[in-house]
């Protein structure tokens, strides 16, 4: 299982690894363009300002973070509300359009690029926000940030536990099943989530599940739509669960010779799972420097783990911190250079550091806005040294500059490798060897950023051909018409989707 070649399978097109799928726009004469701009319009309350055919916003709907291809849609549709979101759907379907649920523009696997053309379907008016306190839950819209629910729910001592370093939406958190800096405590989106509000392929609102603590009434839909990057329906809103916020941070740095030791202390210390422990984040010597050079902190460049505890009581949050000291002392970890921040406040400045690791890759070698490829495979903890080193050591061999963001304590890190066109080819070879050892080693190709069409063919490599006819089976089942976000997640079946 998991080593068919189905990149090269003859049932199959567009499937080299980072190559964008072949889809053609639809071909729509003017009287058609303007009755479906019309239609949408009318889905949308009438709102003029709600459908976008400008320039600006069409060039903005095209891209994402990441370096693939951008692509113009048609028009962008920003209906308020579920009912008007299935409104949108049911417009589209009847011109035979496709649909590109959109939400911060934030990934980077190009998930919400617009291939095909068709309509972009913004989540950005979809701003729902109702604190049940009673239950610890929220009624979050998709389109709303995860720093903008933070801080509704701050004054009322609570937060959401999933904190990715970059500020999605609520929807495209749940479209990919992002994760970030919190896993190790809290989990993924995924684990978060009770109930969500989708509209699904033929324009009809549904929810998922009762959000209740617990059900076993039928299929489990909200797993099913979460992860599945708008492929089978647009999500519009969640119901998520929420958690006390405890009253103490606190926090420290610890450098290590090389990140083979960081990686090795980060194992022994989820074996021991210290209770307060929030966050583990690994950056190797290229993390520090870009980060030094980027953002002017002045952290001693080496490869370095982050962490921050929290609880209710101080003596056991330095408890905690001295118990992953002292393994870190066993793998090379210089006890007298360890800094501890007994209030973590004081390190906020290097989290907010660590959070622009993207952003700072891109600037990194002073070559203006280079492209960024980012790796995001995730791995079984007993192989995770082995696979980051060898990551380190394969990018360095190309010639390439390796700039490592980890979560780490999930098994999950990041490779953010600046580059221009010319140096694709390398690129290219460090993401085949990459995927390789992490597959190998039993781990996934995509930990948190979704596949899109980035990874389609490495997630084919990963599943095998029976695993992937299923989800095509799917597929199928609730998208018949191949309208809902064609191109990603899946490959391609030879006679396309449905003529459009």
């Amino acid at each position: 299982p998991g080593s068919t070649p189905i990149a090269q399978d003859p049932k199959f097109r567009a499937m080299s690894p980072g190559v964008e799928p072949q889809l053609e726009d639809p071909k729509l004469m003017a009287p058609q363009r303007e009755a479906l701009l019309a239609a949408l319009r009318e889905a949308c309350g009438g709102d003029l300002a709600a459908v976008k055919v400008d320039g600006e916003s069409l060039d903005e709907a095209s891209k994402d973070w990441s370096f693939h291809t951008p692509h113009r849609p048609l028009a962008v549709a920003c209906p308020s509300s579920p009912e008007q979101t299935a409104a949108v759907v049911r417009a589209c379907v009847a011109a035979r359009v496709p649909m590109v649920p959109r939400g911060g523009g934030t990934g980077v696997e190009g998930g919400a690029i617009p291939y095909g053309g068709g309509v972009v379907v913004s989540t950005e008016r979809l701003r729902r926000l109702e604190l049940r306190s009673d239950e610890l839950l929220a009624v979050v819209g998709a389109g709303v940030y995860k720093e903008e629910l933070g801080k509704f729910l701050k004054p009322h001592g609570l937060l959401f536990g999933p904190d990715p370093s970059s500020n999605p939406t609520l929807g495209g958190m749940a479209s990919t099943g992002g994760s970030g800096m919190t896993t190790m405590r809290y989990g993924t989106t995924k684990e978060n989530v009770v109930s969500l509000v989708v509209v699904t392929a033929q324009g009809e609102v549904i929810q998922t599940r009762r959000p209740v603590r617990k059900s076993s009434s039928g299929y489990e839909l909200t797993q099913l739509y979460m992860g599945a990057e708008g492929t089978l329906g647009i999500i519009c809103e969640l119901t998520v669960r929420l958690r006390k916020q405890p009253p103490l941070r606190s926090g420290g740095v610890l450098p290590f010779s090389n990140v083979k030791d960081a990686v090795d202390t980060v194992v022994g210390a989820v074996h021991i799972d210290p209770p307060s422990m929030l966050r583990c984040e690994l950056l190797n010597s290229e993390g520090v420097e870009c980060t030094n050079k980027i953002f002017k902190t002045t952290l001693r460049e080496c490869p370095m783990l982050f962490l921050e505890f929290q609880g209710a009581d101080a003596a056991l949050l330095r408890q905690d911190f001295d118990k992953v000291v002292a393994i870190a002392a066993q793998h090379g970890c210089v006890a007298s250079e360890v800094q501890y921040a007994e209030h973590g406040e004081s390190l906020d400045e290097i989290w907010e550091a660590r959070r622009g690791c993207y952003v700072a890759a891109m600037r990194y070698r002073g070559q203006g806005r280079d492209r960024v490829f980012v790796s995001d495979v995730c791995v079984p903890i007993p192989r995770l040294a082995e696979c980051v080193a060898g990551a380190e050591a394969d990018c360095q061999a190309l010639g390439l500059k390796c700039v490592i963001c980890a979560h780490i304590a999930d098994g999950n890190f990041h490779c953010l490798v600046p580059h221009q066109p010319a140096e694709m080819e390398a690129v290219n070879e460090f993401e085949a060897k990459i995927i390789s050892r992490a597959l190998a080693c039993g781990g996934t190709v995509s930990g948190e950023h979704g596949i899109g069409v980035g990874k389609v063919a490495h997630s084919c490599r990963e599943h095998g051909e029976a695993h992937v006819a299923v989800q095509q089976s799917i597929k199928r089942a609730l998208d018949p018409l191949g309208l809902m976000n064609p191109g990603k997640v899946l490959p391609l079946p030879k006679d396309g989707p449905a003529k459009l």
